[in-house]
């Protein structure tokens, strides 16, 4: 982006040489012809008049040559300002300084192209052009030119803009259009305008040079005009790529939401201002529930729009200016400003579970998402973003293990942390030293005969002492250390299948529970068939327990994986049956072998107003599909009857046994009956 002049200098030295010569030589013969005539013959005296001539011409020819030099010097000059002027405009964009400052600086060195020049720099911001800076205007005129509507096409800018070229008025007084006379109202009497463009099409904005005298632009001014729009467009190019790399670097691309980094300088600046003003401020800490179970049932575009449907819901209900942030995967963070006490935090928190909690329609498939909030504030549980933060996610874990839907946070909770650190490392080592182990519970006819076994996960933690599934299950599906431990669990059932096989006893099937991490992988059919095929085991032995909610969160995938399992010869059971609330018209249609009705309903069976018509019609219902019934969580003898006038096929529970290792299970295997049928004789008081 150079202007030079020395082409412009030399060709002034030739003209100016070739002028002295020219008019030397018209001197000398027009001197000659008349000198001639009035010196008759004098040589001497015309030799001498001849001379002055000559030097009188040279002398004329000298002076306009020094006029052409001094107008080239003052050219040169001024295009070395201009150089120096662009170059300066440059080296602020390679410091990457304000881009204000650095248009104001192009608009100066525009205006300073020549004397009574003003400049102006237009944006384009949707239909409007808007000053963005300008040098040397009237006041006058920057008022008249601080906005341009671009429908407005009889002026100058705008016919720049919409011709994507320079647009010249040399004298405004020639032309009688409302914005030009406006602008010569104004103190203009010239205008050049030139477009901005972005990559040869996108047009920014236009620069434009008023003229307060009669000024038509010439080559060399134009081309200023349009380097000078060039660089405007480099400035201004780089401007949206660092807007855009500062948007990536604190955005969230999926949701739009802000990043951890944003929402952690939310929270910080939310603090600091908090400090200020004597208020308090609330951290909450959203996790959606079993969102990888989304994922593996309807894929991750599933999973996507879900996250974004979360996101609109959050920025929906909270106000303007309020930090909403997705702190990654399935994590988002909200924090609530300008808070008088703790219970507004927990207020917001309640209403975000009941918003985030509706269905979500995608497709023809409707979703039901929930979630688990955790509550922390500022200043009773912490004053740094990071203390916060971690406290309102250790309030979450409490809300989602505990089946809270909420949780504040509460000093306790620190010590549950450690504990769950300590108890997830564990269950990593249990897999490789062996600490995970299965009991086995029979399940029998009301005669007492074995009919089946369901092999129950047990994990004894060195510290920790021996954890209840309803613990670990949770921790083991968020860690996805489910998948190993489930695994574990089914090579670990056909193994002891096969030895019993081996003691020379009769084996009967084994339930094993599976859960919806597992069940939705597909290719969890190849792997109960690769661990069958690895042991030797017969398919029939093994029963898959799903559950209820399980099978219907997607019942189409659902009736396709369960074929998938049927064709290996699995046998498969509804566990939990009553508490999914699904349609029992849908029952029939599933391939299924067994269906356990849950202990809830067989704890409330011989209450006066309890779940006795209940379980009489499911059983009814099962039969009439065909199915085997199991009534779990049997504990009384009270409770069997019910079952077994009710006609239940098989019960389960402490009443005939609680569950064993496997070597006790062995003895159960070799007598084949665990209690005598007497047992619905005994008292309601008997265990």
């Amino acid at each position: 982006m150079q202007f030079s002049c020395e082409g412009h200098l030399s060709t002034l030295l030739r003209n100016g040489i070739f002028r002295t010569l020219v008019l030397a030589q018209c001197l000398v013969v027009i001197g000659a012809g008349y000198f001639s005539r009035t010196l008759h013959g004098r040589a001497e005296h015309l030799l001498e008049a001849l001379l002055f001539l000559l030097l009188l011409g040279f002398a004329s020819c000298v002076v306009w040559l020094l006029r052409d030099l001094r107008a080239a010097v003052s050219e040169s000059r001024r295009a070395e300002q201009q150089n120096r002027n662009h170059d300066r405009v440059l080296e602020m964009l390679v410091r990457h300084e304000e881009t204000s400052k650095i248009l104001q600086a192009l608009t100066e060195a525009v205006a300073h192209h020549s004397t009574s020049l003003c400049c102006a720099l237009h944006l384009l911001e949707g239909d409007t052009l808007t000053l963005a800076a300008q040098s040397s205007l009237p006041s006058t005129l920057a008022d008249r030119l601080q906005q341009i509507a671009t429908g407005n096409l009889d002026a100058p800018e705008c016919m720049a803009l919409g011709q994507k070229g320079v647009c010249a008025v040399g004298d405004l007084r020639q032309v009688h259009t409302p914005s030009c006379e406006l602008l010569r109202a104004n103190g203009a009497r010239s205008v050049w305008t030139a477009p901005i463009i972005a990559g040869g099409e996108r047009p920014l904005g236009t620069i434009s040079v008023y003229s307060l005298l009669k000024h038509a632009p010439g080559e060399s001014d134009i081309e200023f005009l349009q380097t000078s729009c060039r660089l405007a467009s480099l400035i201004l190019e780089q401007q949206q790529m660092n807007e855009e790399l500062i948007h990536r670097a604190y955005h969230d691309p999926l949701t739009g939401l802000g990043n951890r980094k944003l929402g952690k300088k939310g929270l910080e600046s939310a603090i600091q201002r908090a400090q200020r003003d004597g208020r308090g401020v609330g951290v909450l800490w959203i996790d959606l529930d079993k969102f990888k179970e989304i994922n593996d049932t309807y894929g991750h575009p599933a999973g996507d729009f879900v996250l974004r449907e979360m996101a609109h819901r959050l920025i929906g209900r909270m106000r303007r200016g309020d930090t909403v942030a997705r702190m990654g995967g399935d994590e988002f963070m909200v924090v609530v400003e300008r808070m008088e006490e703790r219970d507004n935090a927990e207020h917001v928190a309640a209403e975000l579970l009941k918003i985030l909690a509706q269905p979500i329609q995608m497709g023809e498939t409707q979703l039901s998402v929930t979630a688990s909030i955790g509550v922390s504030a500022y200043p009773g549980d912490g004053d740094s973003a990071d203390v916060l933060e971690q406290r309102a996610d250790l309030a979450m874990h409490d809300a989602k293990f505990g089946g809270l839907g909420l949780s504040t946070f509460r000093p306790v909770l620190i010590e549950g942390h450690a504990e769950r650190a300590l108890l997830e490392a564990g269950m990593r080592r249990g897999l490789e030293d062996g600490t995970f182990s299965l009991a086995y519970q029979p399940q029998c006819f009301p005669s007492g005969k074995l009919v089946a076994l369901e092999a129950l996960l047990r994990f004894h933690h060195p510290q920790l002492g021996s954890i209840p599934p309803a613990r670990l299950i949770p921790i083991a599906e968020e860690t996805q250390l489910i998948l190993p431990i489930g695994r574990w669990v089914l090579k670990e059932v056909c193994r002891q299948l096969r030895a019993w096989q081996h003691a020379g006893c009769e084996v009967v099937s084994v339930a094993v529970n599976i859960s919806a991490i597992q069940f939705a992988r597909n290719d969890f059919s190849h792997e109960v068939a690769e661990i069958l095929a690895e042991a030797g085991v017969p398919p029939s032995l093994l029963e898959l327990e799903l559950t209820e909610s399980l099978v219907m969160r997607d019942y189409a995938e659902s009736i396709r994986q369960m074929r998938n399992l049927k064709d290996l010869g699995v046998r498969i059971a509804i566990d939990d049956f009553g508490t999914g609330y699904s349609s029992l018209s849908y029952l029939h249609r599933l391939p299924i072998d067994t269906l356990k009705i849950d202990r809830s309903f067989v704890e409330m069976i011989t209450e006066p107003e309890g779940t006795r018509p209940i379980v009489d019609a499911v059983i009814s219902m099962a039969q009439a599909f065909g199915l085997r019934v199991v009534g779990e969580g049997v504990e009384t003898p009270g409770q069997m009857e019910a079952l077994c006038k009710g006609g239940c096929d098989m019960i389960q529970g402490n009443l005939f046994s609680r569950p064993v290792p496997g070597e006790q299970a062995l003895q159960f295997l070799r007598h084949g009956r665990l209690m005598p049928p007497s047992v619905l004789n005994f008292p309601k008081t008997a265990a």
